[in-house]
């Protein structure tokens, strides 16, 4: 059975303690959205019709979600690590599974940084990279040898940690980087930093992860509270 946008919106919006803007685009919609001014060269000459659409469906959904929080739409560029210039006062992650789109922003008084992400069960990632995603302690949670169902779950929940980590100081975040404990009664993860993201995400911090699984997809979610709203931490 196919979620509904409102489904869908409903997910994201789960566990986020400050208002978001979320938007959601489908191919099934119809006609793919027009690309703005200046984001069309963002993807080089050579991009496959594909990957435009998709690139397209992104951004219509991103700006759909800035108007969530009242602001006007503007053409997002593309930093230097390929991740979405948004407007000023704003941070946000995109997410690209099969022909969707999900955009979810929030303002920087709020958060310090969001990550969302998308993941198809059917593609998701082979019992051979367990040993590249997870952690020597994740391992028997992912029970490979069983389906890589909560492989995917991992799998997800890391790359939504990473969107959000990364505007605070600019760090990327290996698997390694990460490590993952399941909190079964709101249905997510406790992400511990093992790699310091900036004065108020030093090593040790956690960050909460929001998962939702149905029978095809893995939806996922994390934020980084702003300001003085230090983040909780182990003592390592």
């Amino acid at each position: 059975m196919m979620r509904t946008p409102a489904s869908i919106l409903e997910d994201v919006h789960r566990g986020l303690p400050w208002p978001v803007g979320v938007g959601i685009r489908t191919v099934s919609e119809g006609e793919v959205p027009t690309l703005w001014p200046g984001e069309e060269e963002l993807l080089g000459p050579k991009a496959l019709e594909r990957r435009r659409a998709y690139f397209a469906l992104g951004r219509a959904a991103a700006r759909d979600a800035l108007a969530v929080l009242g602001i006007a739409p503007v053409a997002l560029g593309r930093g230097t690590a390929g991740e979405p210039l948004w407007p000023e006062g704003i941070v946000g992650a995109i997410t690209h599974a099969g022909d969707s789109a999900v955009a979810l922003v929030g303002r920087k008084t709020d958060y310090a940084g969001l990550g969302v992400d998308v993941e198809e069960l059917a593609r998701g990632p082979s019992a051979r990279a367990a040993r590249l995603i997870c952690r020597p302690t994740e391992m028997e949670w992912a029970d490979v040898e069983s389906g890589t169902r909560r492989l995917t779950m991992l799998f997800s929940a890391k790359d939504a940690v990473f969107k959000a980590v990364f505007p605070m100081a600019r760090v990327w975040l290996g698997f390694a980087d990460a490590e993952l404990t399941w909190v079964a009664e709101r249905c997510g993860f406790d992400a511990q930093l093992l790699k310091s993201a900036g004065t108020n995400y030093p090593e040790g911090s956690l960050v909460s992860v929001f998962c939702t699984v149905t029978d095809t997809q893995v939806l996922s979610t994390a934020y980084c509270a702003a300001g003085s709203q230090e983040a909780p931490r182990f003592d390592l």
